[in-house]
């Protein structure tokens, strides 16, 4: 295996001209943030406050609870395996595909796991599981839970802790916000990302929206400054400014469809709808590994081999949309490695 996740350019340096394989949206704030932060570097002279406190307190009123409901963390992969470790050796109920962090977590902190497929999860009435763990939107395919769902789960299964990962609640016009959710759900743990919405990988930083036993019992799993001074003050930048921050979704999602469109009329292709901008494709021959070689090699272009994502096969790869004409040099690259 290449990579076990997207925006692998490390492995090819000078070789890519577009990524299509990183699930940011390509329109979006990088830029700004960097800006900002270039004036904001004496941060570094100083440790990190290690209880975040500026941040904390604005996050809470954002999200209209309590400061001692939110964790800053390092991204939502620290998040995962925090929350991971606070239930070490329990039941884990994770559908598929999905995100690998969670089921890599898991395993790391001893949990036994079950799988069912991410579109039958709505079907559940019952879980016979200590935590669930499913996005919303979920990677890679798109598949939306509705928040009256969500809340039916914690209704009905009061002894089940739901992780819900929001690392794409920005990011989907039809998508209805986690945020929206009411409170009171005390067995609801959401973990929300910088990231995607905002372009800011190399950062690292995200957050945990939970009850505040949960929330004291990860505080004491973690390290000391975990999260960096300069990702602290990119965090309390987007919150002072979050409508200019955001990127234009409902237009990059509209391409996104547009570009789904195109790929579904390829007889060699099978595209799995998704509202988001990205979202898996399958071939029905060859390999995802073979195209992504051709695809460096040809044309600099670099796609998600999405083979090691649970359930899918060698056949399947993820998209990310990009500006209209590479997605057009997309189409073309695809159409000539089937001539091969």
């Amino acid at each position: 295996m290449l990579t076990g996740h997207g925006n692998d350019l490390y492995d090819y340096p000078d070789n890519i001209r577009c990524d299509f394989s990183s699930n940011i949206p390509y329109r979006n704030a990088s830029e700004a943030m960097a800006a900002y932060l270039k004036r904001r570097m004496e941060a570094i002279g100083n440790y990190p406050d290690p209880n975040a406190r500026k941040l904390t307190s604005q996050l809470a009123d954002f999200h209209a609870v309590s400061a001692h409901n939110i964790l800053i963390t390092n991204g939502s992969a620290e998040a995962f395996y925090l929350l991971a470790h606070l239930f070490q050796n329990r039941k884990s109920l994770i559908p598929y595909p999905a995100f690998s962090e969670y089921e890599d977590a898991c395993r790391a902190y001893r949990h036994a796991i079950s799988f069912l497929p991410v579109r039958s999860l709505c079907d559940i009435v019952r879980f016979e599981a200590d935590t669930v763990w499913f996005g919303v939107p979920n990677n890679p395919d798109g598949t939306l839970v509705d928040n009256a769902t969500i809340s039916r789960f914690c209704s009905e299964n009061p002894s089940t802790s739901f992780i819900v990962d929001a690392a794409y609640d920005d990011v989907c016009p039809r998508n209805e916000s986690v945020k929206s959710l009411p409170g009171g759900l005390r067995n609801l743990i959401t973990v929300y990302s910088f990231t995607k919405t905002f372009g800011i990988p190399g950062l690292r930083l995200g957050y945990i929206v939970a009850d505040r036993q949960i929330i004291d019992g990860i505080r004491s799993l973690r390290p000391p400054w975990s999260v960096n001074a300069l990702a602290l003050e990119a965090g309390s930048f987007i919150l002072e400014n979050w409508n200019k921050l955001l990127p234009d979704i409902a237009s990059i999602c509209a391409e996104s469809a547009w570009l789904q469109q195109r790929l579904t009329a390829l007889p060699q292709l099978e595209v799995t709808a998704s509202p988001c901008n990205f979202f898996l494709v399958k071939m029905k021959e060859r390999t995802a590994a073979e195209l992504k070689l051709f695809m460096i090699d040809r044309f600099g272009l670099l796609i998600r081999d999405a083979s090691n994502f649970r359930g899918l096969t060698v056949q399947y790869f993820r998209i990310s949309v990009q500006e209209e004409a590479w997605n057009r040099q997309l189409i073309e690259a695809l159409k000539l490695f089937f001539l091969k």
